[in-house]
């Protein structure tokens, strides 16, 4: 009888394992996670590795000291336009946009601002303008006068509490995206123009609108 107590021991050990593997997938299954394939963890690892080199170039960037000396301020090209019907060019660019299945950037600032006119500078950087022109269209409205174009401003949910320049951003179907509301382009003189192409990247591929020196994370 001892050989056969030690194998319902063995079999009992297996049983109650298998039971307990049964038991733990079944847990895994319920509350919706499941086994990664290994072509599936190839692809969360190549995505980490982007994510980790994009997060090394934005440190980078981050602490490398900003040269304004290229960006003319006081140069012939002035972004805003006081004398410009705002309302009528948004509303414009809005239906414009919509036909051509492209998002649409609409910024509220002044051409006294040195973060307006820098961002307007590196939305126009090569770099930067070989992604977007054929994904975006692009709207300045001056708000550098007293009142003026605030009303526009508000009914667009643009809040300008938070300093200049502002902007709110449309998918290519006229639906809201999001805005900078929270201030996330007011320093822009800190930004530079990889940040900026980042920031706009994040818009038009995932629909969100992150401070341009905040690093792309996984959904």
């Amino acid at each position: 009888m001892k050989p056969l107590s030690k194998y319902n021991a063995w079999t009992g050990f297996v049983g109650g394992l298998l039971t307990g593997l049964a038991i733990y997938h079944l847990g895994l299954w319920i509350n919706g996670y499941s086994f990664l394939s290994r072509e599936a963890l190839e692809r969360q690892q190549a995505l980490l590795s982007e994510l980790q080199e994009e997060n090394r170039e934005l440190t980078e960037e981050l602490f490398k000291p900003v040269v304004l000396d290229e960006i003319d301020y006081f140069g012939t090209e002035l972004p805003y336009d006081s004398d410009a019907d705002a309302r009528s060019e948004v509303a414009s660019a809005r239906q414009l946009a919509r036909e051509s299945n492209k998002f649409l950037m609409v910024t509220f600032g002044a051409n006294w601002c040195m973060d307006c006119r820098t961002l307007h500078f590196n939305l126009n950087r090569e770099d930067v303008q070989q992604y977007t022109e054929d994904r975006f269209l692009f709207v300045n409205v001056d708000v550098g006068k007293f009142n003026q174009n605030t009303g526009l401003a508000s009914e667009l949910g643009i809040s300008l509490s938070k300093g200049i320049p502002v902007a709110i951003f449309f998918d290519p179907s006229g639906a809201v995206i999001g805005t900078t509301n929270e201030g996330q382009l007011e320093p822009a003189r800190r930004y530079t123009s990889k940040q900026i192409l980042k920031f706009v990247r994040d818009i038009a591929e995932r629909s969100v609108v992150l401070a341009p020196d905040r690093a792309r994370v996984s959904d």
